[in-house]
């Protein structure tokens, strides 16, 4: 436990800031808990050094109905703190970095006895806190500031760093996607999700053809499905046509995927399984449909509460695995029929899923003319370019491709 002489120490607002973001009421002793809560409360707001005197009665201020005998326990403290010869700051601070590393252990030891008791949620706390500190417990564990130098930071605002959206009016609206960013797509039943997917990847101009590695995790209907309509995408071929002549067809997919491509049923998978998988696959860019149906760990009140963490969670996984990923989900009821999609259309959740995503894009078909090929792709949502509205798009469902 801290000690009154580094309270001493912490009376001045310089040693203060230096070390605070190693601190807090747990490292203290019981008695000195309540002034080290003062104090932190004092130095945000007066941001100078401080006397015991002054910490007193601004104790004192926020503790108006405080007993003689509590008030006398804090005025023995504060005697103890004015007789205290002061740490060399050095020492203070290394005393201050001990402890907290001392108390980081146990939380992550307490999370370690969670997970041995089957709480899948307790591996993601665990993961979160380990990233936390994985500098080592050195002096600064917050890391480096966000770079300023524009020679660093257009490698991100140049295109060219974008995997490229092959059809040609949404690229010149969006253009494409990059790694750490998330992304929604989401249709009604039957409207042609999957094969947007596959298109993406595999058409003329794909992902696949721009050298970017691509996984496809399916958690709704098997993936052999969705395999099947990427050979499709991938040669032009029907699918009558492939199963004519098999050996032709894997000729042209295997020299147009060159290795670039993995699909995986993950139906039993939570979200650390789909990520320790995406590290794995070293992968640039996810496909996870659905996404609604990722399992997490945690008690929520409500569904969309539950669904808000979900895409939260995904996120992260794409900043932490440096990749690109879609949500593939459902649209809701209210979408039947509609040619634009807004975000408020989405199952489940209007506004907690979308919070969460740099893209949305919604397809959307008239229900007027049921065989139609005409998809209308809306863009909700775009941090990325900042465009928003719809683009007429034409699904060929016998290959699986979207064009013009």
């Amino acid at each position: 436990m801290l000690d009154t002489s580094i309270l001493k120490s912490l009376l001045n607002y310089e040693f203060y800031e230096q070390n605070k973001g190693k601190l807090n009421r747990k490292l203290f002793a019981d008695e000195i808990r309540s002034l080290y809560t003062v104090l932190i409360g004092a130095h945000e707001t007066f941001q100078h050094d401080l006397t015991s005197k002054e910490l007193l009665k601004i104790w004192e201020t926020e503790n108006p109905v405080s007993t003689r005998a509590e008030k006398a326990e804090i005025e023995d403290v504060l005697s103890l703190v004015d007789m205290e010869e002061e740490y060399n700051p050095d020492v203070a601070s290394d005393v201050i970095s001990k402890l907290w590393q001392r108390d980081v252990g146990k939380q992550i030891a307490t999370i370690g006895l969670e997970i041995s008791e089957g709480s899948s949620y307790a591996i993601q706390k665990a993961q979160e806190l380990l990233e936390q500190y994985s500098g080592g417990f050195v002096e600064d564990e917050f890391g480096p500031n966000t770079t300023q130098d524009i020679d660093e930071l257009k490698l991100d605002m140049d295109n060219t760093n974008r995997a490229k959206f092959n059809i040609e009016t949404l690229s010149r609206r969006v253009y494409g996607i990059q790694r750490t960013e998330f992304g929604i797509i989401f249709a009604i039943s039957n409207a042609g999700k999957t094969a947007f997917v596959v298109s993406l990847c595999l058409a003329p101009g794909g992902f696949v053809d721009q050298g970017h590695k691509v996984v496809i995790l399916g958690n709704e209907e098997s993936t052999r499905r969705t395999v099947a309509r990427a050979y499709s995408a991938a040669t032009g071929l029907t699918k009558e046509q492939v199963l004519e002549d098999t050996e032709k067809a894997k000729v042209i997919y295997h020299a147009r995927t060159r290795g670039l491509i993995e699909y995986i049923d993950t139906q039993e998978w939570d979200l650390d399984k789909i990520e320790r998988y995406i590290k794995k696959e070293e992968a640039s860019i996810v496909f996870i449909d659905q996404a609604d149906k990722v399992t997490i760990g945690g008690s929520f009140n409500a569904s969309h509460e539950r669904l808000r963490e979900v895409y939260r969670r995904i996120r992260e996984v794409a900043k932490r695995q440096n990749c690109a990923i879609f949500g593939v989900s459902q649209a809701s009821a209210e979408a039947e029929g509609k040619t634009r999609l807004s975000f408020t259309m989405m199952e489940g959740s209007k506004i907690g899923k979308a919070s969460e995503a740099d893209l949305i894009i919604g397809i959307g078909k008239t229900e007027v003319e049921p065989d139609d090929e005409i998809r209308h792709l809306t863009i909700s949502k775009n941090k990325i370019s900042g465009w928003h509205g719809t683009i007429a798009t034409k699904i060929h469902p016998q290959i699986s491709r979207y064009t013009e």
